[in-house]
């Protein structure tokens, strides 16, 4: 018999077998989750379903990596982090392959974490991989009735990585610019010139569809964020400048580039740059994110006088302690806000 459960902004959805492992799906909707439960009974009942994994005896001798594929299969899909959180499994399988669920411990885990730690992984880093761990647990609790325990109980998650407060001056910009003009690269130019403009993700970007963009009225429409909310972009002047120097084409897309190929030519734009750089101290284009793109239009913003709740609607963040991370209001446009108020 079907039951759906809600689980914060997902569905699971589960079928209960009489002597057999119970059978279970997560989804973004109750409609997909409905229509899943059905499909499966329909075939339980012609008798054409197929094991997708058995579980042994229901015992916690079964690998990890069996389950691991299992999660990547049913739960990493459906999620909007499957890229990262399927990378991160695979990490998992390569060092602990066909070894027991029970084996994966408490003192497994922290050997993992002091491992990263020498290797110069990040905190956040490092706790995705304890979340990634303790999802995989839940569901061999939860739908598999394995008895066994969470190895991330008990472990304390690293400190949050202290927020990058790096800003692209004018001189950066333009050297960054001019190295897109030198190596041919006027659309990965335009990309760098909207995002400075939006503070919009790369994934964003680079999902816009000319149906998301509302010239007349300024806006650019994102349907899904990395809050899993959607949000409305107000558009500069600037950006609707980039955006009127593009041609439209037939994917239908506003900035026709893959992210493999962004990475790929910005990394090489970034390198080009980074010898240009004369002046004294250390080179900012030494680790110039793309990301830190977003970080300088926040913090733009923030200077031009724009208050937080009007940088949360852009930016897309639910809380202050998040975007307090982002921006990183200048001196000068701090003590221009004084001076204007004669403070002294």
């Amino acid at each position: 018999m079907a039951s759906i459960q809600k689980r914060g902004s997902h569905f699971r959805a589960r079928i209960t077998r009489e002597g057999k492992s119970t059978l279970s799906a997560t989804f973004y909707s109750r409609q997909e989750s409905l229509q899943w439960a059905k499909e499966i009974e329909a075939q339980l009942h012609l008798g054409i379903y197929k094991e997708t994994l058995s579980v042994p005896q229901k015992t916690a001798a079964i690998s990890f990596s069996e389950a691991a594929v299992h999660y990547m299969k049913t739960h990493s899909i459906h999620k909007k982090i499957v890229r990262s959180e399927t990378y991160r499994l695979q990490i998992l399988i390569a060092r602990w392959k066909d070894l027991p669920i029970s084996a994966i411990d408490k003192p497994a885990v922290l050997s993992l974490r002091d491992e990263l730690l020498r290797l110069g992984r990040a905190n956040d880093t490092i706790n995705h991989y304890f979340n990634t761990i303790s999802k995989l647990f839940q569901m061999l609790q939860d739908e598999w009735d394995l008895t066994v325990t969470n190895p991330i109980k008990g472990i304390k998650r690293m400190p949050p990585t202290q927020g990058r407060s790096k800003r692209i001056t004018g001189l950066v910009e333009q050297l960054l610019l001019t190295a897109c003009d030198d190596l041919q690269k006027p659309l990965l130019r335009l990309i760098i010139e909207f995002a400075i403009e939006t503070g919009m993700r790369r994934g964003e970007i680079m999902g816009l569809t000319w149906a998301d963009i509302d010239l007349a009225n300024r806006k650019a429409y994102l349907h899904t964020s990395k809050n899993g909310e959607p949000r409305q972009v107000p558009l500069t002047k600037q950006a609707l400048a980039v955006l009127q120097a593009l041609q439209r084409d037939d994917t239908g897309k506003v900035f026709p580039m893959s992210l493999v190929t962004l990475r790929t030519q910005y990394e090489s734009v970034r390198s080009h740059a980074k010898p240009q750089w004369q002046q004294a101290g250390i080179n900012p284009f030494d680790d110039l994110r793309f990301h830190d793109l977003r970080h300088e239009a926040l913090s733009r913003l923030s200077d031009a006088g724009l208050n937080v709740i009007e940088l949360s609607h852009i930016s897309g963040h639910k809380t202050l302690g998040m975007l307090k991370r982002y921006v990183h209001c200048s001196h000068k446009a701090i003590f221009m806000k004084l001076d204007a108020q004669n403070i002294v």
